[in-house]
């Protein structure tokens, strides 16, 4: 469980690492940042306009968000720009004045104007103009009281009707008083003289003691709201250039970022560039590749890997064939003088012409085998493939390589199995394949060495497995991954003699071209030290695998 919890956090760590090296988490980032930029931009000019608003036609919900300092009658909270142009004065239960936003307000609101004034919230006046009996002008005053929920009921709890002169003619609302002033009538229909409405607030202190606030605030007039909603659009119209310099910006930052996030793929490039040049690449992570560039960063190092590999093999092939060529060249070369110049006794010229002859041929089958090697690792190069038996072709390719074990003192086994193995060979390469095969076994190995050569069915009856295996010395461990590589021999010393190298790679090319593989078994059965496998597909697994039939 322990184990499992360490595995949890690693790839917890690992997927953190991840996030934090992709570009896509950064571009989101950025974008992110952009967009909370640009709406606090569109926030603040939003907060700008309702200021302008609010600042010209405050209202009662204005005063109502100090509601917590006004019932501690901290009224110096009142005393903001938004509520600059506002009467405000709140009067005690007594009819004292307690606040007063400006002396203006002081001299102009009294608490007799009071009973009056209407409330914003509980009872109101409201005025309806009509024509009396004869044709003379009217007034009918109600005072409405609102209950039910959110006090949308309306009930009418007093009346009265008054005439032009504003005389009390009718009703019992306002009993007592013949007639209202011209300022009084004002206030009952919520006019504070002819620029301004009124309405009063009453609330009750934490403490439980009666206030009554009365505010008069500009009438919204349309000529005001016209010019405060040009204002609010010249506001609007500066920030379309502020939102474009931050889009701009924004931008440019994520431009700066792509370029920043290609850059160690653009080192890399500029470091592999240079003539000759193959450098082995640092690792993604120290190279700070981002996440999604990884798997180019990776391809591409693994590139240059295969880069230097092939400026190795270049490098290892003019020096394998230096010293393959140069000894039977100078032993020519040194013999050819020696008749030149008349030194040969007679009775050794047929030595010294078996010498030259037996270098000729050194040279040449080097030569052939590098063609031969060459010829199958073009990319244009195709085997002429026909359907074969595979115990037909290891038989005739054993019958050529016998002289050669012979000669070499091996004895040379063949085991074909019982039944026929059709496959899709190329004859000339399937020969060549094998014969590498036994020459290599022959020529690596001491006299007396046991070579068996076997032809049967593979474990799954899908394909067939030619083996090749002997009693010799093994394979160095030294060589073993790199054994079917061009240039590598079982000696890693590589004395003369030692071979060119190249018959193991062109044995994996054919297997290769021919829609099989080959490989060096690790543990060889008892007696055999070495055996290399060759599985080619049956007939008509290649016909499927290959269902337009290459030829």
């Amino acid at each position: 469980m322990a184990r499992e919890g360490g595995s949890d956090r690693g790839s917890l760590r690992s997927a953190a690492r991840a996030l934090r090296g992709s570009l896509a988490m950064r571009c989101l980032a950025l974008l992110g940042v952009y967009a909370l930029v640009l709406a606090g931009l569109l926030g603040g000019m939003g907060a700008l306009v309702d200021g302008l608003f609010d600042g010209a036609f405050p209202s009662m919900g204005t005063v109502l968000e100090y509601e917590g300092e006004l019932a501690d009658d901290r009224f110096g909270a009142l005393a903001t720009s938004r509520l600059s142009n506002a009467l405000i004065v709140v009067f005690d239960a007594d009819g004292r004045c307690l606040y007063a936003s400006s002396e203006r307000a002081a001299e102009r609101v009294s608490a007799a104007d009071l009973a009056i004034i209407g409330s914003y919230a509980g009872s109101s006046y409201e005025v309806f103009e009509e024509a009396g009996e004869d044709g003379e002008v009217r007034y009918r005053v109600m005072l409405c009281a609102y209950d039910g929920a959110g006090g949308t009921a309306r009930r009418v709890v007093d009346w009265c009707v008054l005439d032009a002169d504003l005389k009390v003619v009718e009703g019992t609302l306002f009993s007592g008083r013949e007639r209202l002033t011209r300022r009084e009538f004002g206030l009952i229909r919520g006019l504070y003289g002819a620029r301004m409405d009124i309405s009063r607030l009453d609330y009750a202190t934490s403490s439980g003691e009666s206030r009554t606030l009365v505010l008069a605030t500009p009438l919204v007039t349309e000529e005001a709201y016209v010019r405060i909603a040009d204002a609010a659009s010249r506001a609007w119209l500066l920030a379309v250039p502020a939102a474009l310099a931050i889009t701009a910006v924004a931008a440019l930052l994520m431009a700066r970022l792509v370029r920043r996030s290609a850059c160690p793929l653009d080192r890399a490039i500029a470091a592999c560039g240079e003539p000759g040049a193959a450098p082995e690449l640092p690792d993604a992570r120290s190279a700070g590749v981002p996440t999604e560039l990884v798997p180019i960063y990776e391809g591409f190092s693994d590139l240059m890997a295969r880069l230097r590999s092939a400026r190795d093999d270049q490098a290892r092939m003019v020096a394998s064939l230096s010293h393959d060529l140069k000894t039977p060249l100078t032993v020519m070369r040194g013999y050819a003088q020696a008749f030149c110049e008349g030194r040969v006794p007679p009775e050794r010229e047929g030595a010294y012409h078996r010498v030259i002859l037996e270098r000729a041929v050194a040279a040449a089958e080097l030569l052939e085998e590098l063609s031969g090697y060459a010829r199958t690792e073009h990319p244009d190069f195709a085997p002429e493939l026909v359907a074969s038996d595979a115990r037909e072709l290891v038989a005739g390719a054993v019958a050529a390589a016998r002289p050669l074990a012979d000669q070499a003192g091996c004895a040379l086994e063949v085991d074909l199995g019982l039944r026929p193995l059709p496959v899709l060979a190329d004859v000339r390469l399937f020969r060549r394949m094998l014969l590498n095969l036994v020459e290599n076994a022959v020529t690596h190995n001491p006299p007396g060495t046991r070579v068996r050569v076997s032809c049967a069915p593979g474990p799954r009856a899908r394909a067939c497995e030619v083996s090749v295996a002997d009693t010799g010395e093994g394979v160095s461990p030294e060589v073993v991954d790199r054994i079917f590589d061009p240039f590598v021999t079982r000696d890693a010393a590589r004395p003369s003699g030692g071979g060119t190298g190249l018959g193991l790679a062109i044995v994996r090319r054919a297997a290769e071209l021919m829609g099989g593989s080959v490989l060096l078994r690790e543990r060889p059965a008892v007696p055999w030290a070495t055996e290399f496998v060759v599985t080619l597909p049956l007939e008509h697994e290649s016909a499927s695998a290959n269902p337009e039939g290459r030829s």
